[in-house]
């Protein structure tokens, strides 16, 4: 019995979501400046999208071996980083059309970054070096399938050393799932 009614909720999942005209939730991955990178999830509504991003990962090796002959002051050669992101966007729709979205892209991104800094061959600390980036300009997103959809966008990125940088490329693949 248990086993018919599964079956019967999931024919009525299933019938629900092939009677959407086009899925407007995603997840996926997105690679970007002012965007953030790692783990995305966007939400479209009628007009506009807003797309948040989160990743947490670890580079470098947890204790290098430096020797005194090899080691200048301050050499942080595969050095341990353990980065947190964050990023937040809100994607204003320009042009919707069946297959592509054309869209002006505003958003931010923050890592919350610790460096293992060597101040010797056996005197090392992590210290933080934080890093942040807004961005604004031109999106597009194009469906390669009713479900699998590619976006690249081209912002104008301002960082935290008060660099600006024209068209630092941003790029996400994403999967709608409802």
């Amino acid at each position: 019995m248990l086993r018919k009614l599964f079956i019967v909720l999931f024919l009525i999942v299933l019938a629900q979501l092939s009677a959407m005209d086009k899925y407007n939730s995603a997840m996926g991955i997105h690679i970007g400046a002012s965007t953030g990178n790692g783990y995305s999830f966007r939400k479209w509504g009628e007009t506009s999208a807003y797309q948040l991003t989160f990743s947490a990962y670890a580079t470098g090796e947890k204790d290098p071996n430096y020797t005194s002959s090899d080691f200048t002051d301050h050499d942080y050669r595969n050095a341990r980083k353990m980065n947190i992101t964050f990023g937040g966007n809100y994607l204003w729709g320009l042009l919707t059309a069946d297959n592509y979205n054309f869209y002006l892209m505003t958003g931010m991104s923050y890592t919350f970054r610790k460096v293992k800094r060597y101040y010797s061959v056996v005197d090392s600390k992590f210290v933080r070096d934080d890093r942040w980036a807004i961005g604004v300009g031109p999106g597009f997103e194009v469906e390669f399938s009713d479900r699998f959809h590619l976006s690249i966008e081209l912002p104008i990125t301002y960082k935290q050393n008060d660099d600006i940088t024209m068209y630092i490329p941003c790029a996400g693949f994403y999967y709608y799932f409802k």
